[in-house]
């Protein structure tokens, strides 16, 4: 199971897994929450697994909140080389 775990007005954390299962209801939560005041940390700690569809949801997450300036933190090396892989890796890293 994945979800948010909010830590403080700035930094939220994701924990699970980050996959085709798992994005789809990632986003929605992540959408009804941040409606207010989206985090300025998303912290991928503890982040089991990742695939494609999680590099995907950071990017969408990352347009989502263009405007505030959203941060990653303890990105998982699985996902990084997806993002070299990919050409995106300026969208995970700030």
């Amino acid at each position: 199971m994945s979800h948010i775990i909010i830590e403080n007005d700035n930094t939220w954390r994701l924990s699970g897994e980050l996959s085709f299962a798992t994005v789809g209801a990632l986003l929605t939560e992540f959408i009804q929450r941040a409606a207010l005041k989206p985090p300025k940390v998303l912290d991928l700690c503890n982040v089991t697994r990742t695939d494609s569809a999680g590099l995907a949801l950071l990017i969408e997450l990352r347009g989502l909140t263009k405007d505030a300036s959203m941060n990653f933190r303890n990105i998982p090396e699985q996902m990084f080389k997806l993002a070299a892989l990919s050409g995106v890796e300026n969208l995970v890293n700030g």
